[in-house]
């Protein structure tokens, strides 16, 4: 041991120290090490490292770009009330928030947004130099002002589930019989599906990749149609989504559909890249384009397109397009108000500052919308700013949100878009209010108000977790509740671990928190640290009751009583293997729960549905249960685990339904079916269930993805055939093919 001491103390003190190491350096790297102190103020976009890979659901191709500004000063709420499990009142910090005068201010022309582009970009590449400047010894940059970089996090965002299931029934006259739709979180706040029916019509979207147009690069964007009476199909057709675009090469995705005011709206993305195209750059034989370097080849230069779009048509058994509204960027939800008015919200990136050649160059970094062929880029006072610090980026990222008035049937107008610095994750929406949220760590969640297709962002807050889907967000008798899982990861390295090679890796400990928020997005009162080392899969509120499942091993459901904003607190918490992915109330004292059964090692083993008694909020009990596992031989899983519209949840018809497939191991051949449970005296019930096989050389089973009811009648949903049976029975009645 002495020998050793004498041979560190002759390194240290004949050996030159690098750079790195001298006293100053380490104390810079101290410090960056150090907790960053939170910036209070107005918070409008997502952290760029996991905050970032939480958002790549609609980031699309930017996903990894960094945010583009920090949170603008403004008071902050240091200390609120926090409530512990046991109930007991504390002070603690939560959320940072901001006043809300001028919470956003447009540019005044487009050359503010060029120089704050360009200052963005001359930032990103003097951080760039001193990460190599640093970086061998910290793998840090540190800021020009001192203050260290966002950290870059390698951990996966969560998957998220954030659409909804169907149930409630509409239609019941003598001409139209009852019929499910949607299900939609708030009441009259409605949500998109793939499928929609109006009780004489079935409407089903999606992109046939089996007939590929020599136009795209990908499938073509289609809508079955079905007219349906008492379980037969009168007629049946498929139609082309394609919009009319004056572009060739564009590749076409369809997500979303409704139906409203006798009107059908598709919302899709089309994107096209700039680049040279050969005229025949696509054959069956070959699906993918190639560039050559033969001058003398035909070959056309396209401008890029990037949109998100709504078509809207009339609605009947043979549509007619009415006409299309573009907005730039990706996907991302979307919402159609009470007062008749669709919030459109996609995720836009400039082109890198790089391209953009002069501040006169707007195309390059101004997002752009417009109906039809006049699509023109954005005011520059609907570009809505922060006004202090920029990040260091080489391009700008924008939230967009279109409101299209769908009021006037036969017809539809732009309202008005507005651009937001920084890109959103989840969408919740009230009938009042818009809350954006993006964050991994942390989550920026903003508030913004809308009426009669009118866009205001209101306040924000950023709260301490990431939020896993939709419905862990809820705005109730004027306050905003939000369920947040926190991750913590502790550096349990120091600078002489790294330089002797021992490494140890992090420290990792994860808990869950449930917040109140006034409309100032203050917080007013929370629960933390419940379900420790365990993580959010599911969230249902209802009234002034919120209930949460978190899972590591086992799934635990708590019931938090939220009835006082100031002071919400566990009332129990019950467990049973597997997790809940979704929640619904049932009935009057009854939760339904649909996820994954596991067993009492965690390992999963197929899929589950159960119900709760939560008529006592202070004594949770099972009072259902049904599984389907896997066998020795087969795998078994459902789409709805992830897809919650997969889901036909209808209490009114006791009816539950949701897609299975199971894969034989040894005959490596898959079968589909959908299948049907009621609920009866503490028990699930099978009804039965529909499958359909092809009938083509292969004798594979259709994958149903969606099922509706009409009056007595339930049907099976797929790209290749709807499937109709009598809820008596569920015998097979008729077969549309498409």
């Amino acid at each position: 041991m002495k020998e050793n001491d004498e041979k560190l103390k002759e390194m240290l003190t004949n050996e030159k120290v690098p750079e790195q190491l001298s006293p100053d350096n380490i104390k810079i790297m101290l410090d960056a090490k150090a907790p960053k102190k939170k910036r209070s103020g107005i918070s409008v976009v997502g952290r760029i490292t996991a905050g970032a890979a939480a958002c790549a659901v609609i980031a699309g191709s930017y996903a990894g770009a960094a945010h583009m500004m920090k949170n603008r000063p403004g008071k902050s709420s240091e200390s609120s009330v926090v409530t512990t499990q046991n109930g007991e009142k504390q002070s603690g910090s939560g959320s940072k928030t901001s006043e809300n005068k001028a919470y956003m201010v447009g540019a005044e022309d487009y050359s503010e947004i060029y120089a704050i582009m360009k200052k963005a970009s001359e930032n990103y590449d003097k951080q760039m130099k001193d990460t190599r400047v640093y970086g061998a010894v910290t793998n840090e940059a540190v800021m020009e002002d001192g203050v260290q970089a966002e950290e870059s996090e390698s951990a996966e965002a969560p998957m998220t589930n954030s659409d909804a299931a169907f149930s409630g029934g509409k239609g019941g006259d003598e001409e139209t019989p009852e019929y499910s739709d949607t299900f939609n979180q708030e009441e009259d706040v409605l949500e998109a599906d793939i499928t929609k029916t109006d009780g004489k019509n079935i409407y089903y979207i999606y992109n046939d990749y089996e007939h590929m147009s020599d136009k795209f690069s990908g499938g073509t964007p289609s809508m079955n149609i079905a007219s349906v009476k008492d379980g037969k199909f009168t007629g049946s057709k498929t139609i082309d989504l394609t919009p009319d675009l004056d572009s060739e090469y564009i590749e076409v995705t369809v997500y979303d559909m409704y139906l409203y005011n006798d009107m059908i709206e598709v919302i899709g993305h089309v994107n096209n890249h700039p680049a040279y195209y050969y005229d025949d750059y696509y054959t069956n034989d070959e699906p993918w384009y190639e560039f050559k370097d033969d001058e003398e080849d035909t070959k056309q230069k396209q401008e890029e397109i990037d949109y998100t779009f709504v078509s809207v048509y009339s609605k009947g058994d043979t549509p007619k397009l009415i006409g299309t509204y573009y907005q730039d960027g990706s996907y991302s939800d979307v919402r159609i108000s009470p007062d008749g008015y669709m919030y459109l919200i996609s995720s836009y990136s400039s082109a890198y500052f790089d391209v953009v050649e002069d501040e006169e160059d707007v195309k390059q970094y101004i997002p752009a919308c417009g109906i039809g062929y006049d699509v023109e880029c954005l005011p520059p006072e609907d570009i809505l700013l922060p006004d202090d610090d920029i990040e260091p980026v080489k391009l700008l990222n924008y939230t967009v949100i279109g409101s299209i008035d769908l009021n006037e049937k036969g017809s539809f107008e732009e309202v008005e878009t507005k651009a937001l610095a920084g890109f959103t994750g989840n969408i919740y929406s009230s009938k009042d209010n818009i809350y954006a949220a993006c964050g991994w760590q942390d989550t920026d969640i903003t508030r913004i108000a809308i009426s009669e297709g009118s866009i205001t962002p209101e306040a924000s807050a950023t709260v301490e977790g990431f939020v896993n889907d939709q419905f862990s967000m809820s705005e109730y008798d004027g306050y905003f509740r939000v369920a947040t899982t926190i991750n913590k990861w502790e550096d349990r390295n120091t600078m002489f671990s790294s330089m002797f090679g021992t490494y140890r890796d992090p420290k990792h400990e994860h808990s869950n928190s449930l917040y109140v928020l006034d409309m100032d997005m203050e917080v007013v009162g929370s629960v933390t640290g419940f379900g420790a080392d365990e993580n959010i899969k599911s969230v249902n509120f209802n009234g002034d009751m919120g209930y949460v499942v978190t899972y590591e091993q086992t799934d635990p459901l708590f019931a938090i009583d939220i009835s006082d904003p100031t002071a919400p607190f566990i009332t129990d918490k019950f467990k049973i293997n597997g997790y809940s992915t979704y929640m619904q109330k049932w009935d009057d004292g009854l939760l339904l729960g649909f996820g994954v059964d596991a067993d009492s090692n965690a390992i999963e083993t197929g899929v589950k549905i159960v119900m709760f008694d939560n008529s006592d909020p202070y004594d949770l009990k099972e009072v259902g249960f049904e599984a389907l596992n896997r066998s020795e031989h087969s795998w078994l899983s459902s789409q709805a685990v992830y897809d919650r519209k997969a889901l036909l949840i209808a209490p009114e018809k006791n009816l539950i339904g949701f897609p299975v497939r199971i894969y034989e191991y040894e005959e490596e051949k898959e079968d589909m079916r959908y299948v049907f449970y009621s609920y009866e005296d503490g028990e699930f019930v099978k009804q039965g269930d529909i499958k359909y096989d092809t009938d083509d050389e292969t004798g594979q089973d259709i994958g149903f993805d969606r099922a509706v009811y009409i009056g007595g009648y339930v049907y099976a949903l797929s790209s290749e055939a709807f499937v109709s049976a009598s809820i008596d029975g569920f015998d097979v009645i008729d077969i549309a093919k498409f």
